[in-house]
Parts: C-alpha cells; structure tokens; sequence
C-alpha cells in the first residue's frame, strides 16, 4: 500500500490503523490455525504479518521524507530543519547532535509522549524561574561578578544570543550549574558556590556556554521526571529508556554549544576532570590525552561482566564518552564551519556515526539473530514472555502481539503449538535449562537485553502486576543478573523513588 497523508500526525494515525489491521488479521488467522492444529498456518500467519509489517514501515518511512521534503521546500529560506531562530542566529540544525535531534523527532510522533507532555503543561503551569531564583538564591551583578558578566557576554555574542543573561549562586561545595526555564528576552543560569569559586575562567565559559545549549535546543519542552511521573499509568518501560537516551543525546549537543564558547579544547578537558575527580589543586598533574585514553578502559570495563547494570540507564552519558564525543566535534568540518580558525579533518558523517557507535555503548548490545544459540535465545524470550504474561491469570492480544515481535516466525509458530501441551511447571523447567544451557553463552549485555525486552512485554497490556515481576526477579536470577535491574527497569519507566 502508499501513504497518502499530507502531515506528520495524520501519517501516524494512518500508519497505525493499517498496523491494527494487520495485526487484527494475524490473531484471527493465529486462532483458526491453533484450533484446527495446523503448524504450517500459525507459521504463515506470523510470516505474512511480519512481512505486512515490514512494508508499511518502509511506506510510512518514505513517506514522512517526502512530507519532509515537502515542509523543506516551503521553510528552506526561513528555518530549515526543526530549530527556529527564536532564540539565536546560529544555525542550531548543524550544530544538533543527529541523536538529539533524532530523538526528539520521535517524541513529536509519539502520540501517548505528547499527550502526557500536554497533561504536564495543564497541570504545572508556567514555571516563574526568576521569581523562584530570587527567593533561594543571590543574583550576581556585574558589580558583585563582574568576570562572570564578561563570560556571560561573551557566550552571548559567540552563540549570537537574542536574551540577556542573567546569574545566580546558591551556597553548595558540589560543581553544579543549571540553566532554569527562560522567560522570552531572559535566560537564567544558576551556578554552586563551589564551582564558581574553584573554576577558572575558560572552565566557566565552558560550563555556561553548555547551560546556554540547552535553552538553545529547547531541552525543556521534554522534562524527563515529569512525564514520566504523569504517565505512569500510560507509559511503557520502552518510553522510559527512550527519555533516557534522549537525555544523554542532549547532553552532547550541550557541550558543542559550550565548546563554541570556550574555544579551548584542553580548557574543556580540565572541566570534566574537575567534574570527575573533584580536585582543582595542582596536586594532580593533568594530562588531556591520558583522560581521553580513559575512554579506552571504560570501553573494554562496559563489556565486562562484573560492571554495574543500572548504569545503562543513567540520565548523564559517562564524561569519558562526552570528552571524546567533544574531541571528534573539535576535529570536525562542522565545528569548523562555526570556528573559521581551524580546519575540519573528518566530515560531519564520519563525526555523527562514531559518536552514534560511543553513545551506543549505554544501550545493551542487541541479540545476535544470526548466532548459533539464536533459536535457543528466542525460545526463551517466548517462555519468559510467555509465563510473565500468565502470571496475573491473562494472556491478552496485547501480550501475542508483544511476543510475535521479539522472535522470527519459526519460532513463534513452534511456540504457539508447544505451550498448549505444556504445563506451567513444564515451561519453568523448559527455562531453567536453557538459562543454564546459554549462560557460558550470553554476555551480560545479552542477558540484559533479554531482561528489558522481556519487561516491555510484561507492560503490553498497559500495566505490571506484581505477580509479572516476581516472575521477572526469577528470571534474572537465572540469567545471573541481580534483580535490581529489572527494579531499575520499571522505576525508570514509572519513576517511582
């Protein structure tokens, strides 16, 4: 079939009824086939979904480029790509992070994102940031910070700023910063005691122009905590992971603003071992290239079974990630198209798709389909899926649909066939050896993976009862996976504390 919407939001909601469709036709084709016991028709009808599926993605694909292009034609000579000049003059849609953006293209496609966003809008209001700041904190003139003030000026011109700048500094010894909600022709930055007192000033040109970043790319219109709190009852784990990611993506389209500013690339290493370490004497010799090496290490630490799980869904990516994120940007054509004093030695591609693979390592690795275990793999998913379903005494449509996504046809079929000759007991048995089975196999990344696809399902059917995630515990028992994982899991996509 074509597509043949005209916008964005009427694309999506004809991209889904057809999916309805389809997969409407799969489970009543599913029924028929586990009715009359035909193996080869259960087979079939996963086959012809899949396939079904797999078109109408590459159609509702094709066609947001070509309504892209479209909105491309009419805004070329105005504000191409999704940042305006609202804010700056720069041009903020080649200075964006590709996942960043990426992300935040999903979200405006994302019709249970945006109606949560919109229930957070309702039920806030409008933050008054400057009114909050001027009763918790000290605002600092240009009298009482008068190098802070020049710092703040010259951020402005650099990132051709259209607001004025206005400081403040709470009493803490941590190195925090924070940019607070502007107002139309006033941004506020709001800065420790501690940082401001041991920073030097390229470290605070770094810190600020990064702070400024965010109002820049509009990092507010998603607060993370927020939605998440609102739509606790609506939104899956899967949403929670992508608000997570997304947080980290913005991070590094942060530090390219602040590197903008700063121009000091060897400054802006100081910044994050400061941010690191904690010590700002000369009690340590720093060395830049040795901190970027520290990339190295964390790179082989993240494949190493004993390191710590819940950090794949931290907000923040680690800071020896952003540093060489923000060395590759410093080598960049594109930040030399902003910087006239150097020249770019690798392209804006080669830059995006090496900072996509660094990024990557604070997502779980997916499953190999092609391995040898891959059958074996899949199988388990399908049990595992299978009894969380069962645990709260309901396998819905939802779940069957959840669960023909995660394993191929052949796999999906044999299941289907087999559990209606296995009991409970069965099926747990069946688990427990091949947990043991692939355990020498998997990596921890694997295991994860299986464990965070295995808690999407458990929320197919729009909620998790604690029954689904007793069987959970068990299964990341099995895996040799500590349950506060899956805790981590499923506070992150309902954000409970």
């Amino acid at each position: 079939m074509s597509y043949t919407s005209q916008t964005i939001s009427d694309l999506e909601k004809e991209h889904q009824e057809a999916l309805k469709a389809a997969q409407d036709k799969m489970l009543t084709d599913l029924n028929d086939a586990q009715t009359s016991g035909n193996y080869e028709k259960i087979e079939e009808a996963s086959i012809v979904f899949q396939n079904i599926a797999t078109e109408l993605a590459n159609e509702y694909t094709k066609r947001i480029e070509e309504i892209n292009a479209m909105n491309h034609k009419v805004v070329a000579d105005n504000a191409p790509g999704i940042y305006t000049d609202k804010r700056t003059n720069i041009d903020l849609n080649l200075l964006v992070y590709d996942g960043d953006r990426d992300y935040v293209l999903e979200f405006q496609k994302d019709e249970l994102i945006q109606n949560t966003l919109e229930k957070v809008n309702e039920n806030n209001g409008k933050f008054k940031s400057r009114k909050h700041l001027l009763k918790s904190s000290l605002r600092l003139t240009k009298t009482l910070a008068p190098m802070l003030h020049e710092i703040g000026e010259h951020c402005k011109n650099t990132l051709k700023l259209k607001a004025d700048i206005e400081f403040f500094v709470y009493q803490n010894d941590m190195f925090n910063a924070s940019c607070y909600p502007p107002d139309e022709n006033k941004l506020y930055i709001i800065l420790s005691s501690g940082i401001l007192e041991r920073f030097s000033k390229e470290e605070l040109t770094f810190v600020v122009g990064h702070e400024i970043g965010h109002v820049l790319f509009e990092h507010f219109d998603y607060p993370v905590r927020q939605i998440l709190d609102e739509g606790e009852t609506c939104l899956a784990p899967i949403h929670a992971m992508k608000l997570y990611a997304w947080n980290r993506n913005a991070e590094i389209s942060a530090d390219r603003a602040g590197l903008l500013c700063c121009q000091n690339f060897e400054a802006v290493g100081r910044t994050f071992f400061k941010l690191s370490s904690g010590v700002t004497t000369d009690s340590l010799d720093f060395q830049l290239n040795a901190y970027i090496e520290q990339f190295v290490d964390l790179e082989e630490v993240l494949n190493d079974a004993n390191h710590d799980p819940s950090d794949w869904y931290s907000s923040h990516p680690f800071s020896p990630l952003r540093i060489k994120a923000l060395e590759l940007f410093n080598k960049s054509e594109t930040y030399a198209a902003f910087n006239k004093s150097i020249t770019g030695e690798i392209t804006e591609e080669a830059m995006e798709l090496e900072i996509k693979r660094i990024m990557s390592l604070m997502e779980p690795e997916n499953l190999e389909d092609n391995s040898e275990h891959s059958e074996k793999i899949q199988r388990l998913m399908f049990l595992g899926g299978y009894l969380i379903s069962k645990a709260d005494g309901v396998v819905d449509e939802a779940e069957i649909q959840a669960l023909s996504s995660i394993v191929s046809p052949k796999v999906f079929a044999n299941c289907m066939m087999t559990i209606k000759g296995l009991t409970e007991q069965e099926m747990i048995n069946e688990v427990q050896q091949l947990t043991q089975d692939l355990d020498i196999v998997l990596s921890v990344m694997q295991k994860l993976n299986i464990l965070r696809d295995l808690s999407i399902i458990s929320y197919a059917d729009g909620h998790i009862d604690d029954r689904e995630v007793h069987v959970l515990y068990n299964l990341a028992i099995l895996l040799r996976i500590h349950t506060d994982f899956i805790d981590r899991v499923i506070n992150d996509a309902q954000e409970v504390n």
